[in-house]
């Protein structure tokens, strides 16, 4: 449904004399009477430019918070690359347990010298296998440590995945916080379009001056400029919600949202009982980042162990001829590289992944504090505005508007009540808006999966 609004336009009106008003009433009523339309959709927020909708994928029937974060985890580009991680992991593990391949050789002795080693009537033929045998349990290890490094994968992944989920539920919060600005800047250009409309009726019959009148077109004109901000913030913000998965703008249909505000904020045991129960994405990835240092160290302490290569093969021997077999063995003497160095440097390495795990387990109960206190301050700040200024500011502005239509109060008081309401319901709308990000952070940070943040915002 759309509302057809009209708007005055033309010269300013305030260097008209209050005395030469019949002179200048001709072009007041012309200003008056061949005005343009301001075209407002029924749902500002999703009025888009032609350009961007006719082009525009089959639009969704509704769009809640759960949606966004599905499509978010399914479709997300960034999401889908780091997914294939596993597979490379996948592969390294299997190929950690591959024992080393045996070596065939084959060697051509005593031939093409000179005397009775001219030609090949000396050559001996040697043809040896060979296998190298792991010592330390070499290849057990190799596949505990990529084990170990396919659960730090995973863990990065869901790390990344927290953090990408975060960021769209914030990103639908913000879309629903321009939903009710705009809202907001839609109601102060209806009512400075209804102003601007009394006062021209009020001049036309010589109850109001004309600079009454040129105030009400400024009022107008910038609520119209505020309206245009505000559906630019919009537009902005649904792109930017589409990111989350890839898509765009057009993909979004409807979004019937309302943030709904509980009667008191979750409490900070809720959130640690949480994190207790789910554990915190950094804190897991540095925990198995340990536990791949531990593997690392044990590796590095297996390949201090010398392996041994054994060998056997036949030799044709011309002399003879004669046929014999051949045996070797061989290892290496590990006085001058016995891996200290190696294991030294994994022994630090552990050490120092337990330390970043203590101060990262210090940083994140500081942070979830922090955004629990955010929390509290913003639903504090929304519930009182809510029961205390928004009423009184309501009842203002009402008890003025009656005033102006007995002729008892000027036009700019109409204007001031107005805007004063207005200012107060988009300060409620900013507090309730950092009440659903410091919840977001909130439950980033506790690994759920924004269950409280989706009921915040279930629909009408």
């Amino acid at each position: 449904m759309l509302r057809i609004i009209p708007v005055v336009q033309g010269g300013t009106l305030g260097s008209c004399p209050h005395a030469s008003r019949p002179m200048n009433l001709s072009r007041i009523l012309f200003l008056t009477v061949t005005f343009p339309f301001v075209v407002l959709p029924a749902d500002p927020l999703l009025s888009a430019p032609a350009s961007a909708t006719s082009s525009a994928q089959p639009a969704l029937a509704k769009l809640a918070l759960g949606d966004v974060l599905a499509r978010t985890s399914e479709r997300n580009p960034e999401l889908l690359a780091l997914g294939l991680g596993r597979q490379v992991a996948d592969g390294r593990v299997d190929q950690a347990g591959l024992r080393p391949n045996p070596t065939l050789s084959l060697a051509l002795e005593d031939f093409g010298g000179t005397g009775q080693k001219r030609g090949a009537d000396a050559m001996e033929v040697t043809v040896q296998a060979s296998q190298l045998i792991e010592r330390g349990d070499k290849s057990g290890r190799r596949v505990v440590f990529a084990e170990r490094e396919r659960e730090v994968t995973q863990a990065s992944f869901l790390l990344r995945r927290s953090e990408v989920l975060a960021s769209s539920a914030n990103a639908f919060a913000k879309v629903v916080a321009q939903k009710a600005r705009l809202s907001l800047a839609g109601e102060q250009l209806a009512l400075a379009t209804e102003m601007l409309a009394s006062a021209n009726r009020r001049f036309q019959v010589s109850a109001a001056s004309a600079s009454e009148v040129a105030r009400a077109q400024a009022a107008q004109a910038s609520a119209q400029a505020e309206f245009r901000r505000a559906q630019a913030s919009a537009a902005s913000a649904l792109s930017a919600l589409a990111v989350s998965w890839g898509g765009t703008a057009a993909e979004i249909g409807e979004i019937k949202a309302e943030l709904r505000m509980p009667e008191a904020p979750p409490s900070l045991d809720h959130f640690q009982s949480a994190l207790a129960v789910s554990g915190n994405p950094r804190l897991g990835l540095l925990s198995t980042i340990i536990s791949g240092q531990r593997a690392a160290l044990e590796l590095e302490t297996a390949r201090g162990v010398a392996d041994i290569t054994l060998g056997a093969g036949v030799r044709r021997l011309n002399e003879g001829p004669a046929t014999a077999f051949v045996v070797g063995f061989s290892m290496p003497l590990t006085f001058r590289d016995d891996n200290s160095g190696n294991i030294r440097a994994a022994h630090a390495q552990v050490r120092s992944a337990e330390q970043s795990l203590r101060a990262a387990e210090t940083e994140q109960r500081a942070a979830l504090a922090a955004a629990h206190a955010e929390m509290v301050a913003a639903h504090a700040l929304a519930s009182a505005l809510r029961r205390e200024a928004l009423p009184a500011a309501e009842e203002a502005s009402v008890s003025v508007r009656s005033a102006f239509e007995r002729g008892r109060l000027p036009l700019i008081d109409v204007l001031d009540a107005r805007r004063a309401l207005i200012a107060i319901r988009r300060e409620i709308s900013d507090a309730e808006f950092a009440y659903a990000t410091a919840l977001v952070r909130a439950e980033a940070l506790t690994g759920v999966s924004f269950t409280e943040t989706k009921a915040l915002f279930d629909g009408p």
